[in-house]
């Protein structure tokens, strides 16, 4: 199976998604602002601009400058253009001096004098209005690459004004703007709007629009727009988060699939990330391929070789009854602990398999490294093993010390009773 087809088979098992209604018209979207009359308009300027026509000594001029921009020399370009002296010139004329020096300010980065520039341009009123609708969306953008938000969402408002049909990249200019301007519930309206007018919604909006549910813990709406995030673009990222939003609705299956899913890939290549993989098998009751993914990050020096790494090992490998393939992790996190609880797992784990010698000298190192929550059932399970181990007299003076601790003295009394009453028959 290949990796496209791996990810829409497990992609059934995490989600079912409705196919999303697309506007097909802009009538689906309202502008803000009073309308204008897009025909009327249209033919207006087109009588104006044919009642200006562009002279001979300003073609040469533009023409000149145009060469100069295109050769990188933009100051000599400006000195062209200027030369020309736009006051004495038509609104035509006018119209393609500044938006070339617009575009020679831009080059230069100087947003602000380009703004102005392409301003210029629109008070012309000689524009076609596909030309006028990309100087005013060129505009925005140049308001956004200075971080003027409001204006960047002023300028969309105007742009679509001038547009028979939405386009989705001002919905999603405006919603950055909102988010900059941290009015998340617009940005999400925006937002949303860019990913709805189009069958095809780009990367990054889909990613803003995420970002803008999680902003608002709205966890519900995030995870379907990660779901097409991670069918779009299948990328590391998406699957982790897509995951981790999956637990935030306390969707545990699904969070487990995402990572599965991502894990087959080979996109879980960090510590945290298997160790997080590892727990999400045990949390479901499942053990060996928690065991698995462990030890194999671990051989492949992924994950590091610490307490708490070997100790998850060695309990994935319990879990999965493996016992003999817990022992060698279980007792290398016993000998780096601080403490002796490892020592006491594992002492249990060579009881399990009636190892009785091996566990009772297990057990006395946990007693001696200390730190055990309940002491008494460690000296509890030394009696028992010196008298699996046919260890009688040992047995008993464990079982003495059990009693003196309140969580284990009744188990114990019932083991010295049980000793008492066999006596008499060993010494018959």
């Amino acid at each position: 199976m290949g990796a496209r087809e791996l990810r829409l088979a497990l992609l059934l098992v995490l989600v079912s998604l409705p196919l999303r209604a697309l506007p097909q018209t802009a009538a689906a979207y309202e502008v803000a602002g009073a309308a204008i009359d897009l025909e009327k308009m249209g033919t207006d300027r087109t009588a104006r601009a044919q009642r200006n026509p562009i002279g001979r000594r300003t073609s040469r001029y533009l023409g000149a400058a145009a060469e100069e921009t295109d050769a990188g020399n933009l100051q000599e370009a400006k000195r062209l253009l200027l030369k020309l002296r736009p006051s004495r010139l038509n609104p035509k004329e006018r119209a393609f001096v500044y938006r070339l020096l617009a575009y020679i300010a831009y080059g230069g980065e100087e947003y602000e004098e380009a703004i102005g520039y392409f301003e210029k341009v629109l008070e012309q009123e000689v524009l076609s209005l596909h030309d006028e609708a990309r100087v005013r969306f060129s505009i925005a953008q140049l308001f956004a690459g200075i971080q003027r938000w409001d204006d960047v969402i002023a300028s969309v408002n105007r742009w679509l004004l001038y547009i028979a049909t939405p386009n989705p990249v001002g919905f999603y200019l405006a919603g950055i703007a909102y988010y900059q301007l941290e009015d998340f519930d617009a940005a999400i309206v925006q937002t949303k709007k860019a990913v709805e007018f189009t069958a095809e919604p780009r990367e990054a909006w889909l990613r803003l629009l995420a970002a803008l549910y999680s902003q608002k813990q709205d966890y519900e709406s995030t995870a379907p727009v990660l779901e097409e995030l991670v069918l779009r673009y299948p990328k590391k990222q998406y699957w982790v988060q897509l995951s981790l939003i999956y637990d935030a609705r306390e969707d545990y299956r699904r969070s487990l699939a995402a990572q599965q899913v991502a894990y087959a890939q080979g996109l879980l290549t960090e510590d945290k990330e298997l160790r997080r993989l590892t727990r999400s098998y045990l949390y479901h009751d499942l053990p060996y391929p928690a065991a698995k993914v462990l030890e194999k990050g671990l051989e492949a020096g992924v994950i590091a070789s610490d307490v708490e790494s070997l100790e998850l090992l060695a309990n994935s490998w319990i879990a999965a009854r493996e016992y003999d393939q817990a022992l060698v992790p279980l007792r290398e996190a016993a000998e780096r602990s601080d403490d002796g609880k490892l020592y006491v797992r594992l002492g249990q784990v060579h009881m399990q398999r009636e190892e009785w010698s091996e566990a009772a000298e297990l057990l006395k190192k946990a007693v001696e490294k200390g730190g055990l929550e309940d002491p008494g059932n460690a000296q509890l399970l030394i009696g028992i093993s010196y008298y699996n181990d046919e260890r009688v007299a040992p047995a008993r003076s464990s079982f003495l010390r059990a009693r003196q601790h309140d969580s284990t003295r009744s188990e114990a009394d019932r083991w010295i009773t049980h000793l008492e009453r066999e006596r008499p028959s060993q010494e018959g």
